[in-house]
C-alpha cells in the first residue's frame, strides 16, 4: 500500500477544502508514492517525534499542527526547529502530513468531539464554512445546550472535570445560569462576538487575551482553557480513523510531542 492511499482516505473524511486561508494542511514534505511501513500520529512535529517514528519503522508522520503556514518559512535549513525536522524527515525518506483547520472544521472532527466532551445537545456549527454544499455540518466552533441549566461556578468546575484541566481563566456574571454553550478548540478569541450573538451563555476556547474578555460586556461567560487543552484529543480522532480503515500497517500515537506546562 502506498502512502498516498492513506492520505487520500484521511482527506475523504476531513477534506482539505475546509482549511482556512492561512493554513497549510496536507503534505508538508516527502514522496507519497512510496510504500507505507507505518504511521505515527502526533500533535506537534519535532526531531524527537521523527526519532520515535524511525524507532517504530514508520515512514508517515501525521500531525495536527502543520510545520509551515502559507506565509511561513522561505528556505529550509537545519538551523531552526522547522528546518531541522524537515531535513531529518527527508533524510530518512519520510512523509510529513498535517491535519489542522480541516479536521477542526470537519464533521466528526475536533470541535464535534469538544462538544461531545461537554455533553452538549442539539449541536450546530458556530461558524459554518463558506462552501455551501458543506456548510450544514462543517465549520469552526460548535454551539449546543447542556442537558440541564447549571450555575456558573458549577459549570466551570464541570468544564475542568470533563476536559481534565488543572486550571482555567474566566470572566462573566457568576449569578447567571448556563444553558447554551459555544466551544472552539485551539485559539478562538475571534469568535467571541459570534458566540454572543448566537445566544450562548458561555463560550469555552483558548488563547483569550486580556482585552478579549471585555468583548462580551459581561453578558456571556468566557472561559479560557488553553490552546492545547481544547485540542489534545485530535490525535485520538486521527488514530481511530486510521485503525478503523487500515490493518496492514502499524499506527501509533506519539509519546514525545507533549509540551509540558508547569504550574506553581
Amino acid at each position: 500500500m502506498k502512502i498516498k492511499e492513506v492520505t487520500s482516505y484521511l482527506e475523504e473524511k476531513f477534506p482539505l477544502c475546509l482549511q482556512e486561508d492561512f493554513d497549510n494542511c496536507g503534505v508538508q514534505c516527502g514522496d507519497v508514492e512510496q510504500e507505507i511501513t507505518g504511521v505515527l500520529v502526533c500533535f506537534e512535529m519535532s526531531e524527537k517525534v521523527i526519532d520515535e517514528a524511525l524507532a517504530m519503522n514508520a515512514n508517515l508522520v501525521v500531525s495536527h499542527h502543520p510545520l509551515m503556514l502559507r506565509r511561513g518559512i522561505c528556505k529550509i535549513e537545519p538551523t531552526n526547529r522547522v528546518g531541522a525536522v524537515i531535513c531529518k524527515a527527508l533524510g530518512h525518506n519520510m512523509v510529513l502530513y498535517s491535519m489542522h483547520t480541516n479536521i477542526d472544521s470537519a464533521q466528526g472532527g475536533g470541535n464535534d468531539v469538544f462538544a461531545e466532551k461537554l455533553g452538549l445537545q442539539n449541536v450546530q456549527v458556530l461558524v459554518p464554512t463558506t462552501l455551501d454544499e458543506l456548510a450544514e455540518h462543517n465549520g469552526l466552533g460548535r454551539i449546543g445546550c447542556l442537558p440541564e441549566p447549571m450555575p456558573t461556578l458549577d459549570f466551570l468546575h464541570y468544564v475542568k472535570e470533563k476536559m481534565g484541566l488543572k486550571t482555567l481563566r474566566y470572566r462573566g456574571d457568576m449569578e447567571k445560569k448556563i444553558v447554551k454553550v459555544a466551544v472552539c478548540g485551539g485559539g478562538g478569541a475571534s469568535f467571541i462576538e459570534t458566540a454572543l450573538y448566537a445566544g450562548a451563555d458561555a463560550y469555552v476556547s483558548g488563547d483569550i487575551k486580556y482585552h478579549d474578555f471585555f468583548k462580551a460586556e459581561n453578558r456571556m461567560l468566557i472561559a479560557d482553557i488553553g490552546h492545547y487543552e481544547g485540542e489534545f484529543f485530535i490525535k485520538e480522532i486521527i488514530y481511530k480513523a486510521l485503525k478503523e480503515k487500515f490493518t496492514t500497517f502499524a499506527a501509533s500515537i506519539s509519546k514525545m510531542d507533549i509540551l509540558e506546562v508547569l504550574y506553581l
